[in-house]
Formats: C-alpha cells, structure tokens, sequence
C-alpha cells in the first residue's frame, strides 16, 4: 500500500504492475515496472522502486502519475550505473564494464556510444527537480562533458546517438573461438557510401596493432576496399577489435571478438629505457637524485632474472640525455616480442611553456623556452607506440606529469619550498584561474567521471603528480619521493594489493598514489595520464 493508503500496488511475474484504488477497489493505471519478472517492490515517500529478476532497479514518482524516473543496477564494490529513459546514464568508472549497447542485433562495448551517451547532468535531472542532487552539481557535470568531448575533438553539435558511419565487416565466421598458434588472418571489408575510407584500425587488448594513428589507406583514394590481415597473439584472450576511419574523421561502429590462444609462450623480455637527469648545461637548475632515480630503478629491475628471458636495459644519464637519444631508443624497442614488457622511466624536470605544453628538460634544454631542446612528452610517449610489445608502461617523476587543462589554467612563477632537504622538479606552474562550483575545475571532475576513449599507443602512463603540482625529492628519501615509493612498494611487496605474488600495474598505480600522498601530506598526488582497462599485467 501507498503511505497515504490511497493505492495498493500489485506486482506480477511478467513484470507487470497494477495500481488499484482502495476507494473502488477499480483498477488506476496499469503499466511495465520490470523487463522480466518482478523480484521486489519497496515504497519510499512519493517513489515507488521495483526490483527486477535482472538485478535492475525502476524508479517511478507516484506524484507525477507514476513517471519512471531512472533505472539503476549495482555492479558490485559500490559501483554503479544509473540511467534515463532516452538511455543516457551516469557510471562509476568501475561500472564501465558492465555496459554494452545493443543495435538489431548486435552487441557493442560501452566505448562505441559512451562519448554522447555518458551524461551525468542529464541522467540527473528528474533528482534535480525532485531537490535530491543539487544543480549546481549537475552544471558542474555539463561542463566537464563538454571539457571531455572537446579533448576527444568533438562539439556538442557533431554528436549523434546514431551516426552517418562508413561500416565495416570480418570473417568472424571463419575465426575460431580457440586456437593453438600464435596467428591468425582476418579479412577486413569496409567501404563508405559518401566519402573515401582514410586508415583501418585494430586494436588487440587496447592495444593499437598499426599504432595510434591506423594503418593508412588514404592513397588508395576509394570508398571501398578489402584486406586480408595477420594476426599476432598472446597466450589467453586476445579482444579483437577493428573499425575504419573516413576521410572526413567518422569512424564506423567496432568490431569485436575474442580468440583464446592457447600457445607456450617463451619467456619474456624486459626492456626498461630508465632515463635520469641531475646535471643540466645550466647547473641553475642542477638537482640530487633524479639520476640516481634511473640508476636504482635500473639495479632492481636487474634483479628480476628469475622473471624474464632476458633484461635487456637502456640507460641514460645527465649529458647523454637528449631529445635525439631518447627518439633514438626507439630503434630497439620496434625489434621487441608481442609477448615482451616495455618500461619506460624518466626522472628531471618537467616544465610547461607559454602554451602550456608539456616538456621533459633535457640536459641541453633552455629552460626559457622549453620547446629549444626539451623532449615533448608526445615524444616520450611515441616510443612505445607501434611497437610489437603490447605490454606498455610510461613512468614519469617529474613536475606537472599529468595532464592539464589549457582553458582554465594560467602560468605563475614558483615558490622555494622552505625545506631546504626537499626540492622540486619544475622551475614554472600553472595554477586555476578560478575554483567555480567548488570544484577544483571541471578538468579534474571530467578525469574522475570519464574514462578516456583515447586508446593512444595503448600503454598505462602513470604521473608522478597532478598537471598543477611539483613533484620532489629530498634528503629523508635520497629519491624523488614517486620513485622512492615506488621501489619501496616493489622491493617490501606491499605493491601486491591483493596478496596473489603477482604485482599488477593497476596495483603500482594504487600504491603509489596513496603512498605519494601520505609522504607528502597531500602536497602531491600521481595520476594516470593514460589507463588500459582491457589490458593489466605484471611489470616487476
């Protein structure tokens, strides 16, 4: 019954309910609370919540003649989705993977619509005009989904729930589920009815396979093309995913599917390219242990023989590190295995310019104007991209490591600390122009409610502070205080969460965000420039 005893609600098995008035005893108003069978019906105040046998929460206002309000289901760990009847919804990061969209009659991952249909501010609005979650909450939600669709190179306007898209098709029929080789060959159609086709794209894992940008058919000048393509795999499942790019940028609807490799995999390689700078040709801006960094991250990894096949380490230190040197490293990470660790580590200074990109300072770097010199973290990056490894990791002790945002932040000189056992890694900030809502800015609300669909070169980079911090070494760690946490993490085993003696990346990241932040009182905070949500493996 209704509080106010004015109604009896009755539920069926079909999912039904009937709303009976215990005036008349004469049926109200009858509709679908559940797609399936009814589990439970609870009435709170003016809402009435149905529980479905799938786990699927309903919603309905018995005020406004029981409007359906959202859906919601739970995934575990407190996570959560939450969703409107047009279908936009807001996730928990943690819940992504429960999402999937069903067009006809297939089925596509959360990623292929999630860019229109991740909508926090609009799932929201009926609790906004109901006084449960504050507007300004939710304009803070619009505004960090605009941030994200501009970083994703979109406007409001080009957005579609269903777009115009060229298409693309494979021989999934041919394609065993399981094999026992370390191959396979797919044939790739696609074609466009308006514009010519630009790249194909295939991602095993996340991981780009032609590298970030595709493999490019631009030249062949056609709408319509056929390709036969192998396959390299890695022992266990390998989700295949592939999609074609127009020349206009539209990219059709991805393909997936899974093959289970079942291949006796040599052991692997290590590769760690450990780069470190102390020493600058101006000696201004000279520092103690981003050096040593390097060195200590390279004798423990030393250490591992009993893990890999072989470790192979690229070493460079002070003078010998320049932006041709580093680009150069490259050279001999495009001879590595699919089945091989690339670990790339670089310790120094980390400096924005006037256009607030983001530069690793060189020994020769003119610290004025980093981009004379400076190593772009593009750069940095694009050593792991294309090559064969597929599993990637970027780590970075320096100044200002992660990502920012160029609208709403503005350059200030920076502060000496007062300790003068501490010391940081930058020379120059960037600070918030204004703190509006209460946010820290709609930048750090965007990071924390999406995930980022830009797969890149598909390797985990993980930042030993936020775009607007220092990062620092001192005295009490004889390290920067990232590298510090993290070798320390590594060497006691207390990287190992979960206790299984299997060190996850995703694991190092927990760690040494948490461990970073206690040692530094909150002053510093790591953060994930780049995350692979299909792809987590053991680095150490």
């Amino acid at each position: 019954f209704t509080p106010d005893g004015e109604f009896l609600v009755l539920a069926f098995d079909n999912g039904k309910i009937e709303i009976i008035s215990t005036e008349t005893f004469k049926l109200v108003k009858s509709f679908i609370g559940a797609s399936n069978d009814v589990a439970s019906v609870d009435i709170k105040g003016q809402f009435l919540m149905v529980l479905g046998a799938d786990d699927k929460i309903n919603v309905f206002d018995m005020k406004q003649n029981f409007k359906k309000l959202y859906a919601a289901t739970f995934t575990g760990s407190g996570e959560f989705v939450i969703a409107n009847k047009e279908g936009f919804y807001y996730a928990s990061k943690g819940a992504i993977n429960s999402i999937a969209f069903k067009k006809g009659t297939n089925v596509y991952p959360f990623e292929q619509f999630d860019l229109y249909y991740n909508r926090p501010d609009k799932a929201a609005e009926n609790l906004v005009e109901l006084g449960i979650i504050d507007s300004v909450l939710t304009k803070a939600y619009y505004y960090a989904y605009l941030k994200r669709i501009k970083k994703m190179g979109f406007n409001e306007d080009e957005l579609s729930g269903d777009f115009n898209l060229p298409e693309v098709t494979i021989n999934t029929n041919d394609i065993p589920v399981t094999v026992n080789k370390s191959n396979i060959s797919i044939v790739v159609d696609a074609k466009d009815e308006i514009y010519n086709l630009d790249r194909i794209n295939i991602w095993i894992n996340d991981i780009p396979v032609f590298g970030s940008k595709g493999k490019s058919i631009k030249n062949l000048n056609t709408k319509q093309v056929s390709e036969s393509v192998n396959l390299l795999l890695t022992n266990g499942d390998n989700k295949v995913q592939v999609s074609v790019t127009n020349v206009k940028g539209a990219e059709s609807l991805k393909k997936t599917f899974k093959v289970n490799s079942n291949i006796i995999e040599e052991e692997p390689t290590l590769y760690l390219v450990s780069i470190g700078v102390s020493k600058y040709l101006n000696s201004e801006y000279d520092l103690k242990y981003a050096a040593k960094d390097a060195q200590d991250l390279s004798n423990y990894s030393k250490t591992l023989m009993d893990k890999y096949q072989k470790i192979e380490t690229i070493e460079l230190i002070n003078e010998n590190v320049t932006t041709e040197n580093v680009i150069k490293v490259k050279e001999q990470l495009l001879k590595t295995k699919v089945s091989d660790v690339v670990i790339v580590f670089f310790a120094g200074h980390g400096l924005i310019d006037k256009n607030l990109d983001y530069y690793l300072a060189t020994h020769d770097i003119d610290f004025k104007n980093p981009a004379k010199n400076g190593l772009s973290y593009e750069n940095l990056e694009g050593l792991l991209d294309g090559i064969p490894a597929r599993k990637k990791l970027l780590l970075m002790d320096s100044c200002h490591s992660g990502e920012i945002d160029k609208d709403e932040l503005e350059l200030i000189n920076t502060e000496k600390s007062e300790n003068k056992n501490i010391t940081n890694r930058g020379t120059i900030t960037a600070s918030n122009k204004s703190k509006k809502m209460g946010l820290k800015n709609s930048f750090e609300l965007m990071q924390l409610l999406f995930a980022d669909l830009k797969r890149g070169t598909g390797a985990m980079v993980i930042s030993s502070a936020s775009g607007v911090e220092f990062a620092y070494e001192g005295e009490q760690w004889k390290n920067g205080v990232f590298t510090y946490a993290l070798l320390e993490g590594l060497k006691t085993g207390n990287c190992d969460l979960n206790g299984d003696g299997n060190i996850l990346v995703s694991e190092i990241r927990e760690y040494v965000i948490d461990k970073v932040s206690e040692l530094t009182n909150g002053n510093q905070n790591p953060t994930s420039r780049k995350e692979n949500l299909e792809y987590d493996f053991s680095a150490w």
